[in-house]
Formats: C-alpha cells, sequence, structure tokens
C-alpha cells in the first residue's frame, strides 16, 4: 500500500496539502488582525472583524479530521480529507474572506455540486465502514447502497439549508441570497416570492445532482466488483497500547 504523505506538528497528522491551507489560513488570519489597527471606517471593521471570524472558523474545519480521527480512533482516507479541505478552502476562504460569492457569478452553484460529489462520496465511506463493524460484512444490493448515498446527501444538503436560513435570520447575512446582491454580507432590498426560494431550491438541485453523479459511478464500480469511491472505508487507527499488545502475542 502506498504511504500516506503527511505532516506531524506535535500529536496532529495532516496531509501536504492541509497543512499548506493551514499556513495560508494563518496568514489571512494574521494579516487580517494587523489590518484592524490602520482601519479608518466602520465598514472596514465590520469586514476585517468577519474575515477573522472566518479564519478562525477555518482553523476549526482544518482540525476537525485529525479530532474526529483521535475520538474515532479511525484513518480518514487521504482523498476525503483532500476533497474536505478543498472544500472548505472555496466556501471559507475563496467565498466568504475574497468574496468570491458576490465577485464571481455561479461560485455558489459550483460548490454546491461540489459538496453533492463529496456528500456521496462519504455516505459510501459510512455504510462502508459500519458494514466491517467486528469483521462482519453483509452483502448489500447496489441499487440499496446507491439509495443511501443519496438520501445521505439530500439529508446533509437540507441540513446546511437550515444552517443558512438561521444565520440569516439571527445575524442579518445573506447566506441564502434572498438579496438582491450575491454577496454574504449584503444588505438592502430583499427578493419577493418565487425569486426569495430561487437559491435554496436551486442548491438542493445541485446536491441532488452531485450526489447523483456519484451513485452511478458507484453502482457500475460495485456492479463490476472494482475499487473505487463507492469502496473507500475508514480502517481503524490503532493506539500504541493496542500495537504494543499485538506485538507481544506469538
Amino acid at each position: 500500500m502506498k504511504k500516506r504523505k503527511i505532516i506531524k506538528i506535535g500529536k496532529i497528522e495532516m496531509t501536504v496539502f492541509t497543512f499548506v491551507i493551514l499556513i495560508i489560513t494563518s496568514i489571512l488570519f494574521i494579516s487580517n488582525i494587523v489590518l484592524m489597527f490602520f482601519a479608518n471606517t466602520d465598514a472596514t471593521k465590520g469586514r476585517l472583524i468577519f474575515n477573522i471570524f472566518e479564519s478562525l472558523l477555518m482553523f476549526g474545519l482544518i482540525l476537525l479530521p485529525t479530532i474526529a480521527s483521535k475520538i474515532t480512533h479511525l484513518k480518514i482516507p487521504p482523498v476525503m480529507e483532500i476533497l474536505y479541505i478543498v472544500f472548505c478552502t472555496g466556501s471559507i476562504i475563496f467565498g466568504e474572506i475574497f468574496d468570491f460569492y458576490g465577485l464571481i457569478h455561479g461560485w455558489d452553484s459550483m460548490l454546491h455540486a461540489f459538496s453533492g460529489v463529496l456528500l456521496g462520496i462519504l455516505g459510501y465511506v459510512i455504510i462502508n465502514t459500519f458494514n466491517r463493524v467486528n469483521g462482519q460484512e453483509f452483502k448489500f444490493s447496489p441499487i440499496f447502497v446507491c439509495f443511501w448515498v443519496l438520501c445521505f446527501g439530500l439529508a446533509m444538503g437540507a441540513l446546511w439549508e437550515i444552517f443558512e436560513y438561521l444565520c440569516d435570520e439571527w445575524f442579518g447575512t445573506n447566506m441564502q441570497q434572498y438579496m438582491v446582491s450575491d454577496s454574504t454580507l449584503a444588505t438592502g432590498e430583499g427578493l419577493v416570492g418565487h425569486a426569495a426560494l430561487k437559491d435554496t431550491m436551486k442548491d438542493l438541485m445541485l446536491d441532488l445532482a452531485g450526489c447523483l453523479i456519484v451513485s452511478f459511478i458507484g453502482y457500475f464500480e460495485l456492479k463490476k466488483q472494482k475499487k473505487g469511491i463507492a469502496t473507500i472505508y475508514l480502517e481503524t487507527n490503532k493506539t500504541k497500547t493496542e500495537e504494543k499488545k499485538e506485538g507481544n502475542v506469538i
């Protein structure tokens, strides 16, 4: 098996790609703090505070796979970690901090389609991992597995839309893009009627499209019994104590 290219920072392990994004996030965090001392307007200060908060959020998202791995003692597949970090980078760093949501038309749609793919792969990872608990495997039909992947992806997409709605309701943001502008921090005239629902429904349909693509690919992999995205699962990350115990067994 090909050895993972990882970097260790104390007890924290991450891929090289994740480490690079961590460095970029650190630079953004520090630079926005420094710029706070030179801000002349309340609007500029508000934007910088928002960027600092988003940088802290990105730190948390970067460390989440490592924390989850430590708690569950499961190794997260490198491909899953990289796809996850790519999505977080596109959403938080480019989308929020650099405001690509407002500057580039369709940026939000692209990320939602990508999230559908990511959630679809995660659906396969979850069902394959639980299918190997205690070394026991139950043979699920390809149709059932693909249906599970679709349901899982749509459920996660719906939860995200609820999160966006609550953020807009509580903090006055524009995450559901119910304002005329696409920017997350937009204020002013709001859309009405059918137009106000367009972003939410479009996002859910894009989630569905991404999951469908992954489901179809996975279906043919399972039918032909080929290794790929439909066979990824979380491996056990044994502790040092467990490794010593196994080493003493003759």
